[in-house]
Formats: structure tokens, C-alpha cells, sequence
């Protein structure tokens, strides 16, 4: 994601290119570890707490890899929007990539150590990444009004139009790993509690 992000930020193709390639490997480390989580199940028939872990072990690779999968989202939009010689990505996105590591990490963070209040906070914090990608919406929609509303300019209006909706989706994607490392935080409280946690 980190490296998805900075392709994005700093218009390197190359790093982009790189994301997409390395894919196969978060595949690959998925079914690795799900397959080690159902042998631990047959051959140590765990108790309770132990399957708790187990189950938000199996959980928790799949939002991880859809992480992946997003990371890999953005890096093709920096390929594609690179047709345009695009400006500077506007402050939203650097805002949101912000949040999103600061959470992504706490998340791993509060797996590792079984922290339920840090779980909780996480959750909290993916309402304001919420609210972002809504705002970025609406600016994309008053883009999108004021591009066509020249129609001499057809051919830039096109190019505005296309690196609008690029932005637009790489908040999007944005919002979407804040909702998958939301799911990480939740299954961390189940298991540090045995609770569901209610937002």
C-alpha cells in the first residue's frame, strides 16, 4: 500500500508496475497461512480462546490481501492517469493515505498485542475516512459540471474529466481499505474479548 501510494504521489510508473507484479505474492502468503490455520485446527483440536485466534487469523489475511488487491487499484490508476501528464494529486488524497497507514498500522499493532481500546479507536477513526471520500465525491461532481460547460475545450475537458475520476477512485479505494482494516479491528476485539464490538 505504501508503495502503491507513493508511485501515485510522486508519478512513478515504475513502482507502480512493481505493485501490480507483487500481487501474486500476497496470493501466494494467503493461502500459505489459511492452509496452516486449517492444519492447526485438525491437529491441535485448540480450545476456545485458541480458536478464536485462529478464526480472526483466517478473517484478518483476507481483508490483508484486499488491501493487496486495492494497493494494486491505485498503482494502475498512476499508470493510466500518466497519459495526461497529470498535476499534482490534490491534499485529500495525502490526507486519507495518512489515516490509512496510521491505521493500518495500529491495526497490526493491536492484533499483535490483543488491544481491544485500540480496536475501538480504529473504528472510529474509519467514520472521518468516510466523510472524506464523500467530500472528494462532491468535488469530482462540480469538476465534472464546470469541464463541460465549455464546450470549445472539448479535448482538455476530457482530460480534466479523466484525472477527476481518477482521483475520485483512488479515494474510493482509499475509503475501501479503511473499511477492510475496520474488519481487522473488529476481529482483534472479538478476540482479545470474545465480544462483538458495537460501534
Amino acid at each position: 500500500m505504501k508503495n502503491a501510494l507513493d508511485s501515485l504521489l510522486m508519478k512513478d510508473t515504475y513502482l507502480a508496475q512493481s505493485v501490480v507484479q507483487g500481487d501474486d505474492d500476497v496470493d501466494a502468503m494467503e493461502k500459505e497461512i489459511d492452509h496452516e490455520c486449517l492444519r492447526s485446527i485438525a491437529m491441535r483440536q485448540p480450545v476456545r480462546e485458541e480458536l478464536r485466534f485462529v478464526f480472526a487469523v483466517l478473517k484478518t489475511i483476507t481483508d490483508i490481501e484486499r488491501i493487496g488487491d486495492e494497493a494494486v487499484n491505485i498503482a494502475e490508476w498512476t499508470i493510466e492517469l500518466e497519459k495526461y501528464h497529470r498535476p499534482d494529486m490534490n491534499s485529500v488524497i495525502s490526507e486519507m493515505r495518512y489515516i490509512v497507514e496510521t491505521m493500518l498500522q495500529d491495526a497490526l499493532k493491536a492484533f499483535r498485542t490483543s488491544d481491544a481500546e485500540l480496536a475501538l479507536d480504529i473504528c472510529r477513526r474509519d467514520d472521518h475516512l468516510d466523510r472524506m471520500y464523500a467530500d472528494a465525491f462532491d468535488e469530482f461532481i462540480e469538476l465534472m459540471a464546470s469541464s463541460h460547460s465549455h464546450e470549445a475545450k472539448a479535448a482538455k475537458s476530457t482530460a480534466t474529466v479523466r484525472i477527476g475520476a481518477g482521483q475520485m477512485w483512488v479515494t474510493r479505494h482509499l475509503e475501501r481499505v479503511g473499511d477492510h482494516i475496520t474488519n481487522i479491528a473488529e476481529r482483534v476485539y472479538f478476540m482479545a474479548t470474545g465480544d462483538t464490538l458495537q460501534k
